[in-house]
This record gives C-alpha cells, structure tokens and sequence, in this order.
C-alpha cells in the first residue's frame, strides 16, 4: 500500500504488540539528536549544523512531548529493555538535558534486567564529566565515530581528531567503568588506498575497542551537497573499493575480531560474537543486538518506530518534527 498507514492502525498495532510482547521482552527506544557542531562532508546522517545551543531545551521539550504521548496511548508502562541515543552528535547536548529527558523516560517506564544503554559521542566533544555522568545514568556501553585516522583523509572530510585524542577519551571511558567501547570504521572515503586502511586498522587493533563498525562510503551527491567537495578520480570504486574491506577484516580476524555480518566485527569473546555463534543475533534499526524485543519507540526527528507489524517514521526536519 503506497500510501502507507493510518495514525489509528499505527496505534492498534503498536498496542497489540504492547500486549504481546512488553511483559515477556521488554521494549527498546531510541532517540536521535540530530545537531552537530560541524558537518563531516562524507555524512549522510540526518543532521542540523549549529553551534547555537538554545536549540537544546526545545528539542528536549519535544522528545518528552513524545514519550509521554506514547506512554498515555498504551496499555501498560513500557518496560525497556535497551536505549541508544543516536545522531547527529548526542554529545552536543548538554548532560543536564540528556538526564531531563531520561528522568522523565524513567518516571514513567519500569527497567527490566540486563539492560544495555548506550550512546554514540565525538572524541572532540566528549569529556570525562560528560562519560561519568552517562555512566551514573546507568550507561554502560559507548560508540565513537573513528572514520579513518589518516591526517590528509580527515582533512577532506572535515573530520580531524587527532589518534592521541581518540586514545585519550577511550582511556578515560575505561577508566571510569563502561564495559563496551564500539568504533565506526568507514572505507571507500577520498585518498584511501590499501597502505592508508591498514595504518588505521593497525592503530584500531591497539585500542583494543569491543565492538566495530566498518561501514561503506556511499557516494550519493545529489542527496548530500557536501560530497560535491570530492573530486571522483580519488574515491575507491568496484573491486579497488571491496579490496579496502577484505584488508579490514583479514587484519580484524587475525586479532581475535569475528565478523557479524553486514559490515560489523565484535571480538570472539564480546556477548554479540557469542550471539551471533549461538545463532541468537537480533538485528533491528539500532543495528545488531543480544536483545530480542518486538517493540522499538524511536523519539525524535527521522527517527523509525518498529512495532513488529508496521513501521513509522517522524519528520526529517527538526523545527516540523518539533511543530
């Protein structure tokens, strides 16, 4: 049906499984900041570029406005079972509103056991408050956004963080107690060559992360204006591009790293390796998980509520989602 669903068969599905599953499995949420503070040119993620911080408390506003509809249309309190703030640059938000929204998440759900939050932050932006705060909220697993650690690749694509602070911030995430640290790799990005992946794949390996995420560069320019920058005689194309990945997972696997599937690595002894052994593997629109729930909210713009039966997915644009 191309014309998608109703708001009324929206809810009765989502009440349905509610009934069925929220007992038994739990729930998870998810909830997308869109806002950073500079745009990476390979980006394709629905982001706002502002370093105007008063778009914080209204978005937050929103996101609450959110949950607290959804809370009073079903049967029963959420149960959740896992949360993973996404972006943009979650970390944009100041700690004050990120545990403002979670209070009120809290207030009005139960936690079932073995939970697993988590949040996506930047290596630049992230501090050691920010990371023991999460961590006081209850998070115990983290991803940051690596891309590549080549100094002339992180000039084309305005992403430049230095290895040492990469070093630095994981240092002080294990420090603190968070018990998964999660990369995101991405090949096929401008001036990368076989010598360039393996340098970055190489310092990888010395962080030691749990988890990776070693995801292809999508060229789609007519989409995302800022990849006009880059010029096509230096983007890895066809088998130049796949001959970056298998270098990627052949140095992975020789360090104990097993590939998941679709584009991610966990070590051997990591629980979604295990998973993914034990044939137990969930995937849904957070990516690959050991929880297996049949509801996931998604708060926020763009993001994509799955109720098992059908899928719903809010406004792109942060100021109409808002509306």
């Amino acid at each position: 049906d191309k014309t998608g669903i109703t708001e009324e068969q929206w809810k009765e599905s989502l009440v349905r499984s509610m009934k069925e599953s929220n007992d038994s499995k739990g729930i998870s949420l998810y909830v997308h900041i869109p806002y950073c503070d500079s745009k990476c040119y390979f980006c394709g993620c629905n982001s706002v570029i502002t370093n105007n911080h008063d778009v914080e408390e209204p978005y937050v506003n929103a996101l609450i406005a959110e949950w607290d509809m959804y809370c009073d249309m079903l049967p029963e309190p959420p149960k959740i079972k896992e949360i993973h703030i996404g972006g943009g640059t979650p970390t944009f938000f100041s700690i004050e509103n990120h545990a403002r929204l979670l209070d009120r998440i809290f207030a009005k759900a139960s936690i079932a056991e073995g939970t697993e939050f988590s949040f996506e932050g930047n290596p630049k932006n992230t501090s050691r408050e920010q990371l023991q705060q999460f961590y006081d909220l209850g998070f115990r697993r983290m991803s940051f956004g690596i891309q590549d650690f080549d100094p002339s690749v992180q000039e084309l694509i305005n992403r430049v963080q230095p290895h040492d602070m990469v070093v630095d911030v994981m240092s002080i995430a294990r420090d603190i107690g968070y018990n998964s640290i999660n990369l995101d790799l991405v090949y096929g990005l401008p001036k990368q060559t076989l010598e360039t992946v393996k340098g970055t794949v190489e310092k990888v390996k010395a962080l030691r992360p749990d988890r990776l995420a070693f995801y292809a560069y999508g060229h789609n320019p007519h989409m995302y204006p800022e990849q006009n920058r880059f010029k096509k005689e230096d983007l890895p194309e066809g088998e130049e591009k796949q001959a970056l990945y298998e270098i990627g997972k052949a140095l992975l696997e020789e360090s104990d790293y097993q590939e998941i599937g679709m584009d991610h690595f966990a070590l051997n002894t990591d629980s979604l390796a295990i998973a993914a052994r034990n044939k137990t593997l969930h995937r849904n629109f957070m990516g690959y998980t050991t929880t297996s729930t049949q509801v996931m909210l998604a708060l926020g713009a763009s993001s994509i509520s799955d109720s098992w039966y059908a899928f719903i997915q809010n406004d792109k644009n942060p100021n109409k989602y808002m509306d």
